[in-house]
């Protein structure tokens, strides 16, 4: 079914509300991945409620949500709300701006869910419909961000939302000490896994997990037909192993000097770090990951990489995996980093604790470092 439809119905909502035709709007938006635009629903009503048109942005190049709707209504948008998750766009892409077509559709008034934090427009979407005599009203913001939160955060601050993924035993061991970690989780836990690739516009790991598990990267989920995520490997001073798997998906690897022969199809990034256990600077990588357009990063490992992200303040979320066994505290822990007091440890906000077959996915929210 096409994302822009009528719906047929004779009745109206009933009670119709604000929250609840912006939660159809959301719900019509979660469903999309259209990065690095962001996820926008748009439903239009009339007066007495009756819903004419609802449509969701599916990407670069793509109607609008917003406009899409008005056209889908036709002649009936006029007078007709508009609720839209995201402020409506004032500048000339691939599609015309979207506040110009809500003016020439003749809606009486629009709700919006967010602001929009990108700075071509930032407020002046609102500004320029109440200038033309519509009405505009503010949904809950908090809530419309929650949508897509990468969005918001790569429009504030230039750099991807950084979400970093940990599968370990009850007693935090990631790996064997032979570096074997297949299985650790069940197939419920690895399957959830590959949702949170599927929702990534990248997915990155150390050269030690490339060297030692050799990952595709990919997502592999039963009838999944949509798009994957790119690769991205941060390597160190050590020479990259040969005949990687995801070699062949072009990746992106971020190194510290520039390599004389890189792997064949790879894009290689110099970004020398000042020393430590990651020899890349990571802030120029993830700066360099945000101008490619990439909204959402999955971090998937290992324990080196993991640190240097974490005690650096850029890792924003932890989905946490943890196995229904115990490995005796012999292996390789989540992170490899020195623990020196109970101050330097980083407060989390529990967000989500669910069960996925035998295991725990826990999901941790990260502020910012003080």
């Amino acid at each position: 079914m096409s994302s822009t439809h009528r719906i047929q119905t004779a009745q109206p909502w009933a009670p119709v509300t604000v929250d609840s035709v912006m939660e159809r709007a959301l719900a019509l938006a979660a469903q999309t991945s259209p990065h690095p635009n962001p996820r926008v629903g748009a439903v239009v009503v009339t007066r007495d409620g009756k819903v004419l048109a609802e449509h969701a942005h599916q990407g670069p190049g793509t109607p609008h949500a917003e406009a899409a709707a008005v056209a889908a209504a036709g002649d009936a948008a006029r007078g007709a709300i508009v609720y839209v998750t995201l402020e409506p766009c004032v500048h000339q892409g691939n599609t015309a701006p979207c506040v110009e077509q809500l003016i020439a559709a003749g809606v009486e008034s629009v709700v919006v869910g967010a602001a929009d934090p990108d700075p071509r427009v930032n407020g002046r979407g609102i500004t320029m419909l109440r200038d033309a005599g519509i009405e505009v009203a503010m949904s809950n913001a908090a809530v419309a961000e929650q949508v897509d939160p990468g969005y918001f955060h790569h429009r504030r601050t230039g750099r991807p939302r950084v979400t970093l993924k940990i599968a370990a035993t009850i007693d935090g061991q990631v790996a064997a000490a032979d570096a074997t970690s297949r299985w650790i989780t069940s197939e419920e836990a690895r399957a959830d896994g590959h949702r949170l690739r599927a929702s990534a516009d990248a997915v990155l790991v150390g050269a030690g997990t490339l060297r030692d598990d050799d990952p595709a990267l990919t997502v592999r989920l039963e009838g999944y037909s949509g798009r994957q995520p790119q690769a991205v490997v941060v390597a160190g001073d050590r020479p990259l192993p040969a005949n990687r798997r995801l070699y062949d998906r072009d990746p992106l690897i971020y190194v510290p000097t520039a390599l004389d022969a890189p792997p064949p199809g790879a894009t290689t990034v110099a970004a020398a770090g000042a020393g430590g256990a990651v020899a890349v600077d990571l802030e120029m990588m993830l700066d360099d990951l945000g101008g490619r357009g990439v909204v959402d990063l999955l971090v998937e490992g290992g324990p080196t990489v993991a640190a240097a992200l974490l005690n650096a303040g850029f890792v924003d979320r932890l989905i946490v995996y943890l196995g229904a066994r115990i490995a005796g505290g012999h292996g390789r822990g989540m992170f490899e980093a020195v623990f020196p007091t109970l101050a330097s440890a980083r407060d989390v906000v529990i967000a989500d604790v669910r069960r996925l077959g035998p295991d725990l996915r826990l999901e941790l929210e990260l502020g910012a470092m003080e």
